[in-house]
């Protein structure tokens, strides 16, 4: 494949053109392992939902704000840990692990083509995975002197399985196409991983419901604002119309009266007509409860907290010690779970390319995430400062100890390397937990205040908003 189509295809599926719709598949494990695909179609109530394959999909998260946001927050998040490699070491009857710098899966994975780094490779994974029906990930392998050097991301939409054309029709690879260009893969030139939907569904199909509502509710807004915030209406005539007459008053209630450029026009009727409003007024139709429900739905499907995405209904409780713990959620909850899976994923099928599998298996060597760089899984500098002097100065451990918690070098051995002289006390003091106690009751109930002004200001501010077009 080219470097401008494989470039067409990174854009793809990072959020640009999307190709030409294809149609949805369905798995389930056949026998050996491989993943057998058909057809299939996502059903609600009594109609078909049009937009459950993968070209479909892409479009929604490109088309829905939450949506992309929802994605957006979770595909730039992976680019902080770092994935690294483990070996086994025994010392002192102990086991533990040490990382392996240089190592040739590391080699590839921080840089896996000339166009993309690791954040990038990450990025492209968890969107993919998010985005396709059924759950697919796809990378192109290239191989140099039987070592495999370079990864290349392909946007699942423009996959399809290919079959072998004699009975019984087993898969023998897939088929790559993005306009006229397209390529033949067989399974051992991909790293693919699958997901048969009857146990790990692909979330946007499950979330399209809501995702309609949220922008059929964002188009009516839109075109209430167009009609100059005008809600439909009929006009009311005593007198018999045939349909010529009808389009003739159509058009010209709409040239005059029509648009936001005409919102302020007079209008002016004879005693034998009438207007008579149809449809609801903003302030009629419980919008924001309404959004609410949509934002809510969408978000526990990608299991996103919305404040961390600023949705409505989450700023409707905001204060900054929510933002902190809504962070802290989203990583415990959504993101720390997802990275053990693909650290699974690549251990199995990548780290195999450069270790035999019994020494994977023998836990002699290991993939683990790094996650030092996740600032939503760091104490905060001064707690941790307070607790390595408290620690100390309880004689819990030793200054080097507490010199290295504080990011300095130890002292050498003799020359102040010592517990503290201070006699060992009680952390807190009677006097000074009832201090802290109040604090805390006081900080709690500010916060209360401060979280009832913000929604009792959203909430007039939206009535404000409601009434002025009303």
């Amino acid at each position: 494949m080219s470097i401008a189509s494989r470039l067409l295809d990174i854009w793809d599926l990072l959020g640009g053109q999307s190709p030409r719709s294809q149609k949805g598949l369905s798995v389930a494990l056949a026998p050996g392992g491989f993943v057998n695909e058909v057809e299939t179609r996502i059903v609600r109530g009594a109609g078909e939902r049009p937009h459950a394959d993968t070209a479909g999909l892409q479009a929604t998260m490109q088309q829905n704000e939450l949506v992309y946001a929802c994605i957006h927050i979770k595909a730039t998040s992976a680019r902080d840990p770092r994935l690294i490699v483990q070996k086994q070491v025994k010392s002192g009857g102990k086991t533990s692990y040490e990382e392996e710098s240089g190592h040739p899966f590391r080699q590839l994975f921080m840089h896996p083509n000339p166009l993309m780094t690791e954040g990038d490779l990450m990025q492209a994974a968890i969107v993919s995975w998010d985005i396709s029906n059924p759950r697919r990930f796809f990378c192109e392998k290239v191989y140099t002197n039987g070592l495999l050097t370079e990864l290349w991301p392909l946007n699942p939409a423009c996959m399809s399985p290919l079959s072998s054309r004699t009975p019984p029709y087993d898969p023998i690879g897939y088929r790559w196409q993005s306009g006229k260009m397209r390529r033949d893969y067989s399974v051992d030139e991909l790293l693919i991983r699958s997901a048969p939907s009857w146990y790990d569904p692909a979330p946007l199909p499950a979330a399209l419901g809501s995702v309609g509502a949220d922008s059929a509710q964002t188009g009516t807004i839109l075109s209430y604002f167009q009609n100059g915030g005008i809600p439909p209406i009929f006009l009311k005539y005593n007198l018999p119309l045939n349909d010529t007459m009808r389009d003739e008053i159509r058009a010209k209630w709409r040239t005059i009266y029509g648009g936001v450029g005409n919102s302020g026009d007079i209008g002016v009727l004879d005693i034998n007509s009438d207007v008579k409003e149809v449809g609801s007024k903003l302030d009629q139709l419980a919008s924001q409860t309404l959004r609410s429900v949509s934002e809510s739905r969408i978000c526990m499907v990608f299991g996103v907290p919305p404040l961390i995405v600023y949705a409505y209904v989450g700023l409707l409780r905001a204060t900054y010690s929510n933002l902190k713990e809504a962070w802290a959620g989203f990583w415990d909850a959504t993101m720390s779970p997802a990275f053990k899976e693909w650290r699974d994923f690549w251990m199995w099928q990548l780290l195999t390319e450069f270790e035999d599998e019994k020494t994977i298996r023998s836990e002699q060597i290991r993939l683990n995430y790094d996650m030092s760089q996740v600032s939503a899984l760091q104490d905060d500098v001064d707690a941790i400062q307070t607790r390595a002097r408290a620690n100390f100065q309880a004689r819990i451990i030793d200054q080097n100890e507490a010199r290295a918690a504080l990011g300095y070098d130890a002292v050498p051995s003799g020359a102040g390397a010592y517990y503290s002289n201070a006699p060992a006390q009680p952390t807190t003091t009677p006097v000074k937990a009832a201090k802290a106690l109040s604090t805390k009751v006081t900080r709690a109930g500010i916060e209360r205040k401060i979280e009832k002004a913000t929604q009792a200001y959203l909430v007039a501010e939206y009535e404000k908003a409601a009434q002025a077009v009303a």
